[in-house]
């Protein structure tokens, strides 16, 4: 049996490796993955696979085959991932950018939830994932964002990337691509 996976590639496009859209659905498809679709240009996909995981681990070890390093990927049923982006338990404005930061690394999103955040920042604990609610403009230089990054690119012995972040906006997107 088979499942809808979307693909949530960490740290690419954005200052580390460029993956185009293309490559990524070449990438994919030639990995084993069915149906690959690619949502925007910032590492999303949604796939055809056995499950989430394996999908996660075959995209993983295609992508670094391909790029000559390690591509964290995250794997989640667009079962699961729907039930995530309509518990975004903050109010959406213009004002505001609504964020999902994922966990790549168990425990991640508990050290997450003791960071302080601004008065006009909003965070909120879910099933592996923290929400966070941030004025436009301060997603890269608040208090809460830089700490957090801290957190993401893990410790300096672990060298693990601990998470992946998307607005709330591309979850939707996607979703509807499912």
């Amino acid at each position: 049996m088979t499942e809808r996976v979307a693909l949530l590639l960490r740290g690419v496009n954005v200052g580390g490796v460029t993956v185009r859209s293309a490559d990524l659905r070449s990438v994919l498809t030639d990995a084993g993955l069915g149906d690959v679709v690619t949502v925007l240009a910032s590492g999303n996909a949604v796939v055809t696979a056995t499950s989430a995981t394996a999908a996660a681990r075959a995209a993983e070890t295609a992508l670094e085959e391909r790029y000559g390093r390690r591509i964290r990927v995250l794997g989640i049923a667009i079962d699961a991932l729907r039930e995530i982006v309509d518990a975004y338990p903050h109010g959406e404005d213009d004002e505001h950018t609504p964020y999902v930061i994922f966990e790549l690394e168990p425990g991640v999103v508990d050290a997450l939830a003791r960071l302080e955040t601004a008065e006009d920042e909003a965070i909120a604990v879910g099933d592996r994932v923290l929400y966070w609610s941030n004025p436009k403009g301060t997603t890269l230089t608040s208090g809460f964002a830089k700490a957090s990054e801290r957190i993401a690119k893990g410790s300096e012995r672990s060298g693990k990337d601990t998470t992946t972040t998307r607005n709330l906006r591309t979850l939707r997107k996607v979703l509807a691509a499912a």
